[in-house]
């Protein structure tokens, strides 16, 4: 299965989560079948609330899921209907966290209950 985390820096399975989804300067693609990622940058990382649109592109990956700590209601909805379910981690800190309590399954679906209501959420 193919996941993306929204990450602050390129470090590695250490990298530091990302709180917003949108404006992360970078993504890793991880393969959780294969026990690999990919880091990538965020072209889109500069835009105004509510702009950002990376879901498409991540639909094009045949990603399945996306793991965050922040995100609006606008981008939950979009990946919903394109198929990539969004799931939680509020409690963890890094890329190699985020995919360990995923395959445990220890991760909380969103809802757009967790929604942010803009860039101060956190």
């Amino acid at each position: 299965m193919k996941v993306i985390v929204p990450l602050e820096e390129q470090g590695g399975k250490n990298s530091r989560m990302s709180e917003h989804f949108g404006s992360a300067p970078y993504y890793a693609v991880a393969d959780t079948g294969a026990g690999s990622f990919e880091i990538i940058t965020n072209t889109s990382m500069h835009h105004d609330h509510g702009q950002c649109t990376p879901a498409d592109f991540f639909a094009e990956l045949g990603v399945s899921a996306l793991i965050c700590i922040g995100i609006g209601a606008g981008a939950i909805a979009k990946l919903r209907m394109l198929g990539i379910d969004v799931y939680m981690a509020s409690t963890v800190s890094t890329l190699e966290e985020a995919l360990t309590q995923f395959s445990l399954g220890t991760l909380e679906k969103v809802t757009p209950q967790h929604a942010c209501q803009g860039h101060g959420c956190h």
